[in-house]
């Protein structure tokens, strides 16, 4: 197949970069002629790019420039399938990866205050990204659209006008780790400071904030190492953490192109989101054999048994159940933790990954004639 693919720019840090990244290399390794329309990608072994210019300016011009340039950039007629991963009106498939704006909008508003909500609601970015998603999700001649968890797929229903067949669920795939670099979970376990991770950049919304504020009702129960791995302000999550008397406990690490010296080190993996389409840390985390605590906001949640193989919170702003359950995490019996994940992540292969979506392209292509 002749597959053009559209993400916006490269990020080494970002999930949804390193995704598409990862896809084109699949694809490609597949025997598929794969295109990429974006900025600043990174050279790859038979991979097109085709680079458009990034502008350096208020996000509102950038988000509005590069989808004019991209939509006059693609030819419609020169590809069998045209997949992308931002809000543009020229692909047959487009990737809710980063979820639905609105829905966004609705869980932050929870937790902030009035003047910020006041500056959110009238600030034109928002604007122009809720009149793009609404303008791909009602009005463009989209073939389909992919969510990553059925959370997400349900918002999308929830918020807008689209065809429920129209939206296919098509879960996140994992690299499984190596033998030599395979969890030791008996090891780690032995010490009697507990290591909890969190991988994630955007400290605020992947909620590092609320994770903080958990720790001090963690300490009372067992003594505990808080790690954080991602790019965020580390300035006022230091502060934060100083605030509350456990500055001691905290390494922050910054971003890092491979986290998995630090999953192998750790004894929970916790991510307490306030919204999250599907964080592919979490799996990351599983894939090395750690309990994972997070929200139901994540959609990774859907990869998690409540209390057999990690712990689900409703509201990851509430520190005293957050805390309680960081605590029943760690109680969690290892056999049935390595159990349960295998069987879960066996439908997060990258072949499975690819199966199903290549079945999607195949339609897309039927459709075209």
């Amino acid at each position: 197949m002749k597959i053009a693919l559209i993400r916006r720019r490269y990020s080494p840090h970002g999930g949804a970069e390193k995704y598409v990244d990862r896809l084109a290399q699949k694809l490609l390794a597949l025997g598929h002629e794969v295109h990429l329309f974006g900025a600043e990608w990174p050279r790859r072994p038979g991979l097109v790019l085709h680079p458009l210019p990034l502008f350096r300016g208020p996000g509102l011009f950038k988000l509005l420039l590069f989808n004019r340039q991209v939509e006059k950039a693609v030819d419609r007629k020169a590809f069998e399938v045209i997949q992308s991963f931002e809000k543009t009106a020229c692909q047959d498939i487009y990737r809710a990866g980063e979820g639905c704006h609105r829905e966004w909008l609705r869980q932050r508003k929870k937790y902030e205050s009035f003047p910020k909500r006041m500056g959110v609601a009238i600030n034109p970015f928002h604007w122009l990204t809720l009149a793009l998603e609404r303008r791909l999700f009602e009005r463009s001649d989209t073939r389909f659209f992919i969510a990553n968890s059925q959370r997400g797929r349900q918002e999308i229903l929830t918020h807008y006008r689209t065809a429920p067949e129209k939206i296919k669920v098509i879960y996140n795939a994992v690299e499984f780790p190596s033998e030599s670099a395979a969890p030791g979970e008996a090891g780690r376990r032995e010490g009697k400071v507990k290591v909890l991770l969190f991988v994630g950049s955007g400290f605020r919304r992947k909620g590092l904030y609320f994770l903080l504020g958990a720790l001090p009702a963690v300490l009372k129960e067992v003594q505990v190492r808080l790690i954080v791995v991602g790019e965020g302000n580390q300035g006022k999550a230091a502060r934060l953490a100083a605030h509350l008397g456990v500055v001691r406990q905290v390494s922050f690490i910054g971003p890092v192109k491979d986290p998995g010296l630090y999953y192998q080190g750790a004894d929970v993996f916790v991510l307490p989101s306030l919204y999250e389409p599907f964080s592919n840390a979490c799996l990351e985390a599983m894939s090395r054999g750690l309990p994972v605590v997070t929200s139901e906001m994540n959609g990774a949640s859907e990869a998690l048994l409540s209390g057999e193989n990690g712990v689900v919170v409703r509201d990851p702003a509430d520190s005293k159940v957050l805390a309680e359950a960081i605590n029943q995490a760690l109680g969690l019996k290892q056999e049935v933790i390595g159990s349960i994940h295998r069987r879960i992540l066996a439908r997060h292969t990258w072949d499975r990954h690819l199966e199903e979506l290549l079945r999607l392209y195949k339609e897309v292509i039927s459709f075209k004639g």
